[in-house]
């Protein structure tokens, strides 16, 4: 053997010694990382809300992400709301040949940040929270809220956000759409539900739209009694319209909401305003916002000095886990809660649901309804209105290869070492 093979061969030697010790291979290493469109399907078909042009109608397309190492561990997640661009699928090259376990600060079995050396990547691609937090727990055989924290609680409560502008679509039942869909998520055992108001926004008539959201609202009250709590959520569908969000919260006292969500864009003066002028009135309601902001220190001024958001929704798939976790720690530090944002995701909903089954601050999650035959999951119990996460590794998350080949594989994108 040349001297030159065999120092060569010393290194492997040693490098392979080492990796030996540490319980660690090129086995568990990433090898490749692939992504296609996947659809899902809502339990129902979705009316519009105030933004909207059309009906969200019965289906929606995420982007999956599965990576895998060498020997065949893989974890699976999606992307956010943007495709993969090149820049993406170049930045994911930097993953290859990684131990996913040295891609995250980690302390006695949990994940407290990004290590330096992949942060640029992993800040930039913050949705790679979700198929890396799947695999590292399939990986050390815990489930993804065991990385996080301990149990927080056992059961999570859930909230239906698929009550939409039924009435406006189907206007031959007119109100009674949207009760009889609030009256089918109490039977189902939601102890929870989020209606879309602002239809003065678009989809009719200022003072009509208003007046609709108020009797929709009132007749969903009396529809599922007093326990079940009622969310609304504007979608900002009352942008220069304060004198519309009061007219509503007047006329709707009696409902006893539970939170109003995005009434307007994100605005210090004018949350400061709403809340003064409900503090006087007398309206114990919350004030939820902050989904469409993409840093946490867009939404910090709106807790401290003084909170003006009593819920902060940082959406799940774009800020990932890590984020939702510090701004979680901020708002309870500031008497608030955090209720990280999720829509068109079930994949987004067993994320949530794993926050918040850690973390104190965290008191429930968002759920859309919806399914992916492509995906199957275990380890979760829907019981009474609230959600049981069991101690499946990961996300409990599994690819149904049959339905993928036939329905995904043509599209899907490789990254290979």
């Amino acid at each position: 053997m040349k001297r030159r093979e065999f120092l060569a061969a010393g290194v492997v030697s040693l490098q392979a010694a080492a990796a030996a010790m540490s319980g660690r291979s090129d086995g568990d290493k990433i090898g490749s990382i692939a992504f296609a469109p996947v659809e899902c399907r809502f339990h129902k078909f979705v009316a519009m809300n105030s933004y909207d042009t059309a009906p969200k109608g019965h289906t929606y397309t995420n982007t999956l992400v599965r990576i895998r190492t060498a020997d065949g561990a893989e974890g699976i997640g999606v992307m956010g709301y943007t495709g993969p661009d090149a820049a993406f699928q170049q930045a994911l090259k930097s993953l290859i040949g990684a131990d996913p376990l040295s891609l995250y600060e980690m302390k006695d079995g949990r994940i407290l940040g990004r290590a330096p050396s992949h942060a640029a990547v992993l800040t930039a691609y913050r949705h790679l929270d979700g198929p890396l937090f799947d695999l590292i727990g399939k990986m050390t055989r815990k489930p993804a809220w065991q990385l996080i924290g301990s149990s927080a609680r056992e059961g999570i409560e859930v909230y239906d956000g698929t009550l939409y502008f039924s009435d406006i679509w189907f206007p031959k039942f007119g109100v009674s759409a949207v009760v009889q869909e609030a009256e089918e998520a109490l039977k189902k055992g939601y102890r929870g539900i989020k209606l879309k108001i602002g239809r003065g926004s678009r989809w009719m008539e200022l003072e009509a739209g208003t007046s609709r959201d108020i009797e929709v609202t009132l007749a969903v009250r009396k529809a599922v009694g007093k326990d079940m709590k009622i969310l609304v959520d504007g979608n900002d569908g009352f942008r220069g319209r304060d004198e519309q969000v009061w007219r509503y919260l007047n006329e709707t006292a009696a409902a006893k909401l539970y939170w109003i969500e995005e009434m307007f864009p994100e605005n210090i003066e004018r949350y400061a305003a709403l809340r003064e002028r409900m503090e006087k009135a007398g309206l114990k309601i919350l004030i939820a916002d902050g989904e469409t902001q993409r840093q946490i220190a867009a939404i910090e001024p709106y807790l401290k000095p003084k909170h003006l958001f009593d819920v902060v929704q940082l959406d799940i798939r774009t800020a990932g886990i890590l984020d939702n976790m510090v701004l979680a720690q901020i708002a309870e530090s500031a008497g608030a809660l955090s209720v990280p944002h999720n829509w068109g995701s079930w994949v987004g909903v067993l994320m949530g649901l794993h926050t918040a089954k850690a973390i104190r601050a965290i008191p429930c999650a968002e759920d859309d309804r919806s399914q992916c035959d492509v995906l199957d999951a275990e380890g979760y119990e829907f019981k009474d209105g609230l959600v049981r996460v069991g101690d499946a590794p990961g996300f409990g998350l599994h690819v149904n290869e049959k339905l993928y080949d036939l329905k995904c594989r043509k599209a899907e994108v490789r990254i290979d070492g």
